[in-house]
């Protein structure tokens, strides 16, 4: 319910972080972050062994998003 209220595209799907790994550079992606909101961009680089991502978001720069943390991250 709350990533229809954010504007979460209608076609992306929910990747759990234990799939991360799967994600490629560049993929777009909608995040949603209980500690600072929704946020659309690209994912700049995957660890392949941790639930870690790295994305920059528009327009506010690179994150690095932890699986441990209370975020939800979608892709087309």
């Amino acid at each position: 319910m709350t990533s229809t209220i954010l504007n979460r595209p209608a076609e992306y799907r929910h990747v759990p972080a234990s799939e991360w790994a799967e994600l490629s550079t560049g993929d777009p992606v909608w995040i949603y972050d209980v500690a600072w909101g929704a946020g659309t961009g690209r994912v700049d680089d995957v660890s392949k062994h941790q639930e870690l991502l790295w994305v920059v978001l528009e327009p506010t720069g690179r994150r690095l998003i932890c699986g441990t943390d209370d975020v939800e991250v979608w892709t087309a």
